[in-house]
């Protein structure tokens, strides 16, 4: 086979239009809101999500039959304001949503939520488990 340095541009520019045109495809799926961290220590579980420019009233957070549910709906205003144009909006409205089973030492009655500085934690605490007491067993 010859070599074609017009079919090398064409083949480059072809994979350069497929890159740019996936950051900018609005159907393209929104991955910024999904990514999630669970962390577990003594006293409970915590769960983390990625919530930038997210109202407190666009979080749904639900527990039932032991399991919980997360809701994170991200509406952006696209109005343009007087003097301003668009030329680029990476971030879009997305809706994400989330369900863990919970471990049967998760006290679902005791679950705190709150949002600080665009990320959603959630607390669910451990069950205090039943201590085992010492009968000291006396001689007569």
């Amino acid at each position: 086979m010859l070599y074609n340095p017009i079919y090398e541009f064409d083949r480059m520019r072809s994979l350069l239009d497929d890159l740019f045109s996936a950051s900018v495809n609005e159907n393209a799926r929104n991955e910024e809101l999904e990514y999630t961290n669970v962390y577990e220590n003594p006293n409970g579980y915590m769960l983390q999500f990625l919530a930038p420019g997210v109202k407190s009233e666009d979080i749904d957070v639900n527990c039932a039959s032991g399991v919980i549910s997360i809701t994170i709906k991200r509406i952006l205003d696209r109005k343009e304001k007087k003097d301003t144009n668009i030329l680029r909006q990476e971030r879009s409205s997305a809706e994400f949503t989330r369900s863990y089973r919970l471990s049967e030492d998760a006290d679902t009655e005791k679950i705190e939520a709150k949002s600080m500085n665009g990320i959603l934690m959630i607390f669910i605490p451990k069950k205090e488990k039943a201590k085992n007491k010492k009968i000291s067993v006396k001689v007569n």
